[in-house]
């Protein structure tokens, strides 16, 4: 039998030693941002593209992805149980590997106001990843839809908010006269909740209008021939698009415009503002503009590379 050189062999126990002792490791820990992705996916069709473009990029680390409801105080219709199963299916689609925890049924609160939290796994969830995380190291939290479950998880523990880097789709601006409308499709999903986080002066928040991520749209016939060549996830969201309105030659992008902004700010500008005279006075930052014409190439770009046979 040939003897193991001396030299190789302490350089292999040295190394062993290193690993053992805690000095060295065999597996390189993923310092990027951990971040949640909740959507209402079920709700229209823009969630699918924007989580398909958050779960392909390299800045942060997802750490789930979360339904959320989008019936306005109509528990039975069961909304975040349609958003779950999309979920589902796209991280198969999309070939990831992470947890995907079901959100509330219900708004916060009740239908006359209120802030009682609605917990849920995907409240805990995001609990249990504030708590691993810091100010120093925030977790980033991407509310596209509703903030009920955002919202239900810092009512339901509080010393996370300073922990947490909110980011949301909704309300509107005047960006002229500095004034806040609150009638936009996901504000009045949660009232409570969106109150609840303006509210909140720990909570680092971030918000995109409605009326500036609307900038981004998609053509169908542009659309469909780039999924013909994107196999089964091209298919599955050809035949989402198809199933809930066939009848739109264009669709807005809403949710991909956040999503496309927070993965690269160049593609964005924003500004501070005061929150609305009713609620908490305190800075938060606000979306002014986007770049469309560079967030829809970028997408193409990343999702073909990866995606297209």
């Amino acid at each position: 039998m040939q003897k193991q050189p001396l030299v190789t062999s302490f350089v292999v126990q040295f190394a062993l030693l290193l690993v053992v002792a805690g000095w060295a490791s065999p597996v390189v820990a993923d310092e990027r941002p951990p971040l949640i992705l909740d959507a209402d996916t079920a709700n229209e069709i823009d969630d699918m593209y924007a989580i398909a473009r958050m779960l392909n990029q390299d800045k942060f680390e997802v750490v789930a992805l979360t339904s959320a409801q989008w019936i306005h105080y109509l528990a039975e219709d069961n909304s975040v149980g349609a958003s779950q199963q999309i979920n589902e299916d796209l991280v198969k689609l999309l070939g990831a590997t992470l947890p995907t925890p079901i959100g509330s049924v219900e708004p916060m609160g009740k239908p006359w106001g209120g802030f009682e939290p609605k917990d849920s796994p995907a409240a805990r969830a995001i609990i249990a990843a504030a708590d691993k995380a810091s100010i120093a190291q925030k977790l980033t939290v991407v509310c596209l839809g509703a903030s009920t479950n955002l919202a239900s998880a810092i009512a339901l523990k509080p010393d996370i908010a300073p922990n947490i880097d909110a980011y949301l789709l909704g309300f509107r601006y005047d960006l002229e006269k500095n004034i806040w409308n609150k009638s936009s499709f996901n504000v009045r999903r949660d009232l409570n909740a969106a109150d609840y986080l303006l509210n909140c002066s720990e909570l680092q928040l971030s918000i995109m209008p409605a009326n500036v991520a609307r900038a981004l749209t998609f053509k169908r016939e542009d659309t469909f021939a780039r999924h013909k060549r994107m196999g089964e996830l091209g298919k599955y969201l050809t035949d989402k698009w198809n199933a809930r309105f066939a009848e739109f030659d264009t669709w807005v992008m809403w949710d991909l415009a956040l999503v496309q902004a927070i993965i690269d700010p160049k593609l964005a500008k924003r500004r501070v503002v005061a929150t609305p005279p009713e609620n908490e006075s305190r800075k938060v930052t606000l979306y002014e503009s986007i770049d469309a014409p560079s967030m829809r190439s970028n997408y193409w770009k990343i999702i073909q590379a990866r995606y297209a046979n």
